[in-house]
């Protein structure tokens, strides 16, 4: 069996509704290391797992997640979208989520930054990952540096990931000795052998995203990735090892 950090992206998003209880239940049975998740705070300040700012996609409601409080974001379903048969599926807390790892897989936070949205996100997480005692299993990552120099003011401790893709013009990897950032998580289209080795030099763990193909996975440990996100998590126990 091949050895690398394997992350079920939402969940095993590919199979079953994202963020979803059903996508991280099934991303355990799957036997994952990881699992990626998503959070942005509710109008009432709830930190809540979901993707998008907009609620269109996976609940279809109209508006935006930030406009809504906790009681009515439950009242969403967050399964039908995906298959009428997971009908019923429903937002969930950041403490919902906790529950339902309860200490089998560590946890990869896409924290969201919504514009305008409330304020104090950072601390809640910190407050509610702390409670649970899964600090120290959870990696804070965000396309937002601001919000993760905030993370590393408030623990000096935590693991942080810099989040980098298309469209990201800050430095990724002057952020990263900015914040003594744990992992860079790349787009796989820019997850160059030359980005690799400089993520490497500077002693970070190089995590790449969304890669859904047995033959592309192995192709990324062949350039010594030291994970890899997946929507498809069942897939990781068909790659091969490496060659040492």
């Amino acid at each position: 069996m091949a050895d690398f950090v394997k992350i079920a992206h939402r969940g095993s998003s590919g199979s079953y509704p994202e963020n979803t209880r059903l996508a991280f239940e099934k991303a355990i049975d799957s036997g994952v290391n990881m699992i990626e998740m998503d959070c942005q705070l509710s109008k009432d300040g709830h930190v809540v797992v979901i993707h998008d700012e907009r609620l269109d996609r996976t609940a279809k409601a109209r508006g935006f997640v930030k406009a809504k409080t906790l009681r009515q974001l439950k009242k969403l379903d967050a399964g039908g979208w995906f298959k009428k048969s997971f009908r019923g599926e429903r937002i969930l807390t950041l403490e919902e989520a906790l529950e339902i790892v309860a200490g089998k897989v560590d946890v990869n936070l896409d924290v969201k930054s919504v514009p305008r949205s409330p304020l104090g996100m950072e601390i809640k997480i910190l407050f509610i990952l702390s409670h649970y005692d899964y600090l120290e299993r959870t990696v804070l990552s965000s396309f937002n540096y601001r919000t993760l120099r905030r993370f590393r003011e408030l623990a000096p401790d935590a693991r942080i990931g810099i989040l980098y893709g298309a469209g990201i013009r800050e430095n990724p990897f002057q952020a990263a000795r900015e914040v003594n950032a744990y992992s860079i998580h790349i787009q796989k289209e820019l997850a160059t052998p030359q980005f690799l080795e400089r993520g490497g030099q500077l002693g970070l763990k190089n995590y790449v995203w969304t890669v859904n193909e047995v033959k592309e996975m192995e192709k990324f440990l062949s350039l010594g990735v030291d994970g890899i996100l997946s929507d498809f998590p069942e897939k990781f126990w068909k790659v091969k090892p490496r060659k040492r």
